[in-house]
């Protein structure tokens, strides 16, 4: 998967995106984060599609108009046995230097944490905690219209990447979560969880209990299975990684998103999201940045 050997040169990565801003928590419960930085680029091709519609009053570069779409939207893609991969984390290729920054997104078709077609023209890494409220605030405010206006749409793929920062609970919530991906409800538990979190001020401190009730509400079948998993050692080694791996990033406060090739820090106003998948498609569209082949 990912070896975090190199940290002071794949936390490079990090240092050159462009969007940070603030409402990201970070280690030690309850801490904000605010920085600044700059993009990176590479090389693509474009075509043409119906985009979405923007907030009123938008002038930032758009291409959601001129991709096209990706189709690959069948996955993911169950194991021989019938589970899902839920020891997947880290990025899709070798990190390297900055010019890599598109490979931390994974396009991987066994990928039970992610939604949105694997061909898309932009992905959306996301880093993210569930004992985070800020986490919770974007995945119930920001990400619907996100969903709405991209990844049905096929121009946008969003994937997760655990980074529990806040305590055990949120190491704990992160086991769930993959318990769920075995058998290929995260995303559905992942939505229950955080709409629970809607009316709860600060963290919400879930144990096993409530991971039971949003697996039940989420339609995970095997909940014997999903309980022992979820509680014993089976995801305690991979949530380490996938933790270690995003802070070689340099990433290591939540929710913090890997847009394209830019980087936005934090439950940012959806209209700072739309602006920076607006202009990734734009690079797309205007052959700065190439869709890999999947």
């Amino acid at each position: 998967m990912f070896s975090a050997k190199r940290p002071a040169v794949v936390a490079l990565l990090i240092v050159i995106l462009l969007i940070v801003g603030i409402g990201a928590y970070t280690l030690g419960r309850g801490s904000a984060t605010k920085n600044e930085g700059t993009s990176a680029n590479k090389a693509g091709t474009s075509q043409e599609s119906a985009g979405p519609s923007l907030p009123p009053g938008f002038t930032g570069k758009t291409g959601s108009s001129r991709v096209t779409p990706g189709t690959k939207t069948d996955g993911p893609v169950a194991l021989a046995n019938g589970s899902y991969d839920a020891m997947i984390y880290g990025p899709g290729k070798e990190l390297k230097s900055a010019e890599d920054i598109l490979n931390v997104h994974r396009r991987n078709a066994k990928d039970p944490f992610a939604i949105g077609a694997l061909d898309a023209p932009v992905v959306i890494s996301e880093y993210s905690d569930f004992e985070c409220p800020f986490c919770a605030k974007w995945s119930n405010e920001t990400e619907p219209t996100i969903i709405k206006d991209y990844v049905d749409k096929g121009l946008v793929r969003i994937e997760w990447n655990d980074l529990p920062v806040n305590g055990p609970d949120a190491v704990l919530a992160a086991k769930a979560g993959r318990a769920a991906a075995a058998q290929g409800k995260f995303n559905e538990f992942r939505s229950a969880l955080f709409q629970a979190s809607k009316t709860i001020k600060g963290h919400p401190e879930n144990k096993l209990a409530n991971f039971e009730e949003f697996a039940r509400q989420a339609g995970v079948k095997d909940m014997t299975r999903f309980s022992r998993e979820a509680t014993d050692s089976t995801y305690d080694s991979v949530v380490n990684k996938a933790r270690e791996y995003a802070g070689s990033l340099g990433i290591n406060g939540t929710p913090g998103f890997v847009v394209g090739t830019q980087y936005v820090s934090g439950a940012q106003p959806t209209e700072v999201f739309v602006r920076a998948i607006e202009a990734e498609l734009a690079k797309v569209a205007d052959g700065e940045v190439a869709v890999p082949r999947v």
